[in-house]
Parts: C-alpha cells; structure tokens; sequence
C-alpha cells in the first residue's frame, strides 16, 4: 500500500508506530537533526530510566553542549525500570495481567507533567517515547493524556512513539509512519536495540 501524502500543511504531531525496532532510534535522529539547526528539543522517556538505556550518556553530553548556534536539549527520564522484569525477561507490563503498579502511574504522571512544561514552553519539537504505549496499556487514560497534549501549539511539533495510536489521535497527525518487525534476532544488543 502507497503512503498517503498530506496536502501542504504544517508539520504539528508525528507518530512513529509499530512491533518493529526503530521507533525511538528514529526520535534520535530528529533530535540530531534538529540541534544543529539551533531548536529547542525536549525528549521524554515513559517507559525506560537512563541507567538502562545506553543513548543516556550522549544524551546527557548532547543537553550539555553550549557549541553557538546548537539547539537546546532537555531530556528526562519517567518510567521506572520495567525492562527484564517480567517473564521470560519480558516487559513487565505487556506480559502480566497484573504488572502495572502505583508507582508506574506515578512515574507517568511525572512524564505528562514535562510534556505540559515542554508545550507551555513551546519548545521547537517535544518528544513522548512511549506514551502510546503508557495510554494504550491503561498506565494513565486517554482522558488524563489527551488534554495535555491538546496544548500543543504552532511551532511546536509534537513526536509519539508506541505500537499504536487511538483513532482520534491519528486522525490528528500530520506524519505517521510504521516499523514491522519481519525477523529478530532474538535478543536486544547493548549499544544497539537498547
């Protein structure tokens, strides 16, 4: 199936969608692309803590960079550490009925709470990885996520990752695109998938 093109429009929300790998690692490259031309990115991880995510020490030199003509970058790391903890190594929460805890909606709230200062701010390109997934598992509901997002304003291009999005926010979006994961190798590589 041919992509759909939008008619000429302004960039507002992307959503990078999918089972696949490539998700969050496409949300670097923006963030790359974007520091160098001098915008102002806020990026927040709802579902991974710095000490387990291998980009955090760049991440964390690239927020600190005072190059003239360099972006600004905020980063700020929400959930809790969720990774290996379920069966099987498994996320905790997709593989338990029961995996979502108090302090996960906790974190959540935290991570909606940056996303409101980034868009209040506007903030060139504000960043959610994860929290498509953090709605569609029920960490937080879409009516608590919703509002927040709505602040979003001209210029400010809001980017979303997750496996999948609710109509109403695709019918929002001016750019989506999709991962499919057609082979895995099976585990994820340190400095690599994760």
């Amino acid at each position: 199936m041919p992509p759909t093109v939008a008619s000429q429009t302004q960039e507002r929300i992307r959503l990078y969608l999918g089972t696949g790998c490539g998700k969050t690692t496409a949300t670097f490259g923006v963030i790359l692309r974007a520091l160098g031309t001098g915008k102002n990115v806020t990026i927040v991880f709802f579902d991974k803590l710095e000490g387990n995510s291998s980009e955090g020490k760049a991440l964390r030199v690239l927020s600190r960079c005072g190059e003239p003509g360099f972006g600004r970058l905020a980063v700020h790391y929400t959930g809790v550490n969720r990774i290996g903890t379920g069966p099987k190594g498994s996320f905790r929460l997709y593989s338990s009925p029961n995996g979502i805890l108090p302090e996960d909606t906790q974190a959540a709230r935290e991570g909606l709470n940056y996303l409101k200062e980034a868009l209040e701010r506007r903030d060139d390109i504000v960043i959610c990885d994860e929290l498509l997934d953090i709605g569609r598992v029920g960490i937080i509901s879409w009516e608590e996520i919703r509002p927040v997002l709505e602040l979003r304003a001209d210029p400010t291009v809001l980017v979303m990752t997750g496996r999948r999005a609710p109509d109403w926010l695709m019918e929002q979006a001016t750019t989506i695109s999709s991962t499919v994961q057609l082979r895995h190798h099976g585990r994820a590589i340190e400095g690599m998938d994760c």
